[in-house]
């Protein structure tokens, strides 16, 4: 892990700064995120650096070049997500609830609006966010350098030549 760390800034975020270490599987050795901006305390920079978990100092982050880092926003329920009993069958899904280990979603509610309408609920093993898809950008010399792999795939001979046209 790289060397991060995230300022905390009252006694409640600290709670919540260190369930957040403890949930990504960083041992917080009985931390309890007490050190805060608030307070006034010197070492209030909660964290990995160089493997190791502790409070810092700002000048130790700054000496060690940690990235400080925002503790990441609360997903609130309901929200729409991917579940599934087994992790090999995925189902789109309005969760609206976690609850002793499993999350409860509306029966085949795929939108926010379809759940208002639906009486009935689920519970599934397993639940994960839907991925934003990404935006690629390939330019025409991306292409052009793959130009042996594209005749390949459309069974273009190599001494043919491509035109590509944009749409």
């Amino acid at each position: 892990m790289k060397n991060q760390v995230i300022e905390v800034l009252n006694q409640e975020h600290g709670k919540k700064v260190i369930e957040y270490w403890k949930s990504i599987g960083i041992d917080t050795t009985g931390y309890c995120g007490c050190a805060n901006k608030m307070d006034g305390s010197m070492d209030r920079f909660y964290g990995v650096i160089n493997g190791a978990f502790d409070n810092y100092e700002e000048v130790s982050v700054i000496e060690y070049n940690a990235e400080i880092i925002e503790l990441p926003e609360e997903k609130t329920y309901p929200r729409v997500m991917m579940v599934s009993f087994n992790e090999v069958k995925w189902y789109k899904r309005v969760v609206f609830m976690e609850k002793c280990g499993r999350y409860l979603a509306w029966n085949k509610a795929e939108t926010i609006q379809d759940s208002e309408s639906i009486w009935g609920q689920t519970a599934w093993d397993f639940a994960k966010d839907i991925e934003e898809p990404k935006e690629q950008t390939i330019t025409l010399s991306d292409l052009n350098s793959k130009m042996d792999d594209i005749k390949k795939i459309f069974g273009i001979s190599e001494n043919d030549k491509v035109v590509i046209k944009l749409d």
